[in-house]
This record gives structure tokens, sequence and C-alpha cells, in this order.
């Protein structure tokens, strides 16, 4: 059963256009805050480099950002999904070409998303006589994210499920049965981050758009997410966050009464708030891991169950992690 080609180019393009300031949190850790969003300049990309020998970058992004001075610059994003032979030199000529058109300093930031560890191009120079140049771009490798799955796993972070997924792609690129389990993992995982319904909706689609499946195993998941979608025993996905907030308002509502003050009222309110939160993710998390194991092992028995219902959230973590790739109970607990 062969493997469609897996769909990195849109989905990646289409997660940067949407969730800029996810982008730059996550894989640049800077803060976007209250700045105007950047302006898209990819035609006039195109229109720059279409007579180019070099061709264009398949997922090429170009942007007019304002800076910290307010002064406009080009971001040049380039997100590479197989290891090329002379890309530090295509990325100086984007560079150079990018400059002679529009005259704005080029911020070059590299995603490199392929297989090979090893491949890290991050500079290109020339040397004629005492003449040297040397040009530096931000590089950025997906495969330094294996190490931490689980926090991936956690995060609500849009990148940082895309970018599992991305791996878990990588990974099961010769294996459909185990590409459509780990798949269906993921995106029963997500129902438990919290976001906002078409949020929700729009990043399980990008998931599911990237790690393709032939028909009849991705048949199977739609099957198995459908399940999920009606399910009565999975209300709390989107209910867990209002039930915690219900918590912790009322919690933080009597401490404030009780100390009679205003002030009191509302510190008493955001502490409630804080630890109903905290508590609605740990039901959640042992909710979603009790339910992938049974869909995965069968019933579950009560010594399970309790270890599960005793357990805190960095053990819950480790274990949502081990689910996916796991063969049998032992290995996960």
């Amino acid at each position: 059963m062969n493997l469609p080609q897996a769909d990195y180019d849109a989905v990646w393009k289409q997660a940067i256009e949407r969730y800029w300031p996810d982008f730059t949190a996550f894989f640049l850790l800077e803060e976007w805050g209250g700045r105007a969003l950047p302006e898209s300049l990819d035609q006039e990309l195109a229109k720059c480099f279409r007579d180019s020998k070099l061709g264009l970058f398949r997922v090429d992004k170009l942007l007019r950002v304002p800076g910290a001075d307010a002064q406009p610059c080009l971001w040049h994003i380039e997100v590479q999904v197989a290891r090329q032979r002379g890309f530090a030199e295509r990325m100086f000529v984007c560079q150079y070409r990018l400059y002679d058109q529009f005259r704005l300093p080029v911020r070059s930031i590299v995603i490199l998303g392929d297989r090979s560890p090893g491949w890290r191009p991050r500079q290109f120079e020339l040397a004629a006589g005492n003449t040297r140049m040397s040009f530096e771009f931000e590089t950025i490798k997906l495969r330094d994210f294996e190490a931490c799955l689980d926090a991936l796993f956690c995060s609500d972070n849009v990148f940082a499920w895309l970018v599992a997924a991305h791996l878990f792609t990588l990974r099961t690129r010769r294996e459909p049965s185990v590409r459509a389990l780990v798949k269906d993992k993921l995106l029963t995982g997500l129902r438990a981050v919290g976001w906002e319904v078409l949020k929700f909706h729009d990043i399980y689609d990008l998931i599911d758009r990237m790690m393709g499946l032939p028909k009849a195993l991705q048949e199977l998941v739609d099957e198995q997410q459908s399940l999920l979608e009606r399910g009565s025993e999975m209300a709390w996905k989107y209910l867990w966050e209002e039930r915690a907030e219900q918590r912790g308002m009322a919690r933080g509502e009597a401490r404030g009464e009780a100390i009679g003050e205003a002030r009191g009222e509302a510190i008493g309110e955001a502490r409630g708030e804080a630890r109903g939160e905290a508590r609605g993710r740990l039901e959640t998390m042992r909710s979603m891991i009790c339910l992938q194991l049974e869909r995965r092992f069968g019933q579950l028995d009560a010594s399970v169950r309790q270890k599960i219902d005793n357990a805190e959230q960095e053990e819950l973590e480790r274990w949502i992690l081990a689910v996916v790739t796991a063969r049998t109970l032992d290995e996960i607990f």
C-alpha cells in the first residue's frame, strides 16, 4: 500500500500566514506583542525570481515586517524539506536579489525539515584576493525537536503540533499502517489543547493534509475521529476550560467576599481561576489517556485506572507521548 506524497509545502505556508505570532514565539523565541502583522510580498517575490536560472524554492514566504525602530525590513522564510546541493548559495542569491529589488534589509530564516541529522547549512562565503564576503542566515532544524516530543504534545502553540506531525510523517514514510495509528493519536490529542472550535478544526485540517494516507486507511482514521466527535464521552474536549473557569470563579468570589475588599475579591478570583484551570487540565489529560488506552488495548482494569487517577501532570505527559508508539501497556507504565 503506497503512501501519497506528504503535503508539507502548502501546510507550512498556510500555517505561517495564519498564525504568525505563534511562529515567532515558537521558532525565534520572539514575542510579537501588539505590533501590526507583516505584509505578504509573495507575488513580488515570484516576479523578482521568474527568470532565475536557480529556480524558485518550493516554500517561500516574503514579508514586509515593521522593525523595532519602526523602519521596515524584509523577512525571507524558507522551509526546506529535502537536502539540496548548493542550498546556501541559493539563499545568498535570494538575499542579494531581494535587496537589489527593494533596497531594504533582509532577514533570512531557514527551517530544515529534511531527514538528514547532519545537514545544517548556515552560511555562504566568497573570496577573491583580499576581498571577502560572508553571508550567514538563521537555521532551525526540526529534527532537533525529537528530543522534546513530550513538551510539543503539551503545548498550545500551533507550530509545536505541526513540528510533531512533520517528524512523525518523516518517520512513517514507508509505513502506512503506523502512520495511520500515529495520525489518529495526534488528531485525538489536539482535542485536549483547549483551542476554540474554529481554530481546532483549522489545525486538525493542516495535520490531516500533511500526514497523507491511502484511501482505505484514511477512511479508518476518519471513522475513529467521527466517533470522538459524536461521542458523549468526549464532551469534555470543548467544555473542560469552561468548567475549570466556573470552579475557579466560584472559589475566587468566595475568598474575595470573605476578605470583604474589592482588591481581595479580585486576587481571590484570579487565584481560584488558576487553580481551577490547572485541575481542569489534569482531568482532561486523564480522560484523554484512558480513552486512547481503551481504543488501543481494550477495557482497562481497576489498577490501571487508579494509577492514572493518582498521576500528576509530568507522568500524564509522559504516558500520552508513549501511547503513540507503544505496543503493550507495559511499555507505557
